[in-house]
């Protein structure tokens, strides 16, 4: 993805594959700030800030060696629809990039496997920093299910990794 939303630049993609866990147990360690600080790519640190009943607060501080961003996101479960967790910027905290939004759904692919599909648009910044990070940014959220995959492997009594994963940019 790329494209524009007034003045804002937003890169990111969609991108889906196979884990080794039950959707329950996707849903679960998406709600475990721990566990989400392992699953998703360049997570350094991932702090609970606060929570009101379904929805909750997560500052992450990702980067790498040579950069790092730190903001925090509010992830929700839309009434409805309980197999997927939406997150936006929390605008009123610290935050490093201008804008980030998107979304995990979890479906039942059989009885030990989930399709997991995360989908981030992310804004940050034009200029010199988009053309420095911006293509590793996107790489980033497209591996998201890859790491998600690796982090359930590790914890399954087979061992086994997922089946297949899909990129789109």
């Amino acid at each position: 993805l790329d494209f524009e939303r007034g003045a804002a630049h937003y890169i990111g993609g969609v991108s889906s594959g196979l884990v080794a866990a039950t959707p329950e147990r996707v849903l679960a360690a998406l709600a475990d700030v721990d566990a989400l600080g392992e699953m998703l790519p360049k997570t350094k640190r991932a702090t609970l800030v606060d929570q009101h009943g379904t929805a909750r607060r997560v500052e992450l501080l990702q980067g790498t060696s040579w950069v790092n961003a730190k903001y925090t996101v509010e992830l929700t479960t839309p009434p409805g629809s309980p197999d997927e967790v939406r997150f936006q910027m929390d605008h009123s905290r610290r935050h490093d990039i201008n804008d980030v939004y998107g979304y995990f759904k979890v479906e039942r692919f059989d009885a030990k496997h989930s399709l997991v599909t995360i989908a981030a648009a992310v804004d940050i910044g034009s200029g010199m920093t988009a053309l420095l990070v911006g293509r590793r940014v996107q790489d980033v959220i497209l591996s998201t299910p890859h790491v998600m995959r690796a982090y359930f492997a590790s914890r399954s009594a087979s061992g086994r990794p997922g089946l297949v994963a899909r990129n789109d940019r």
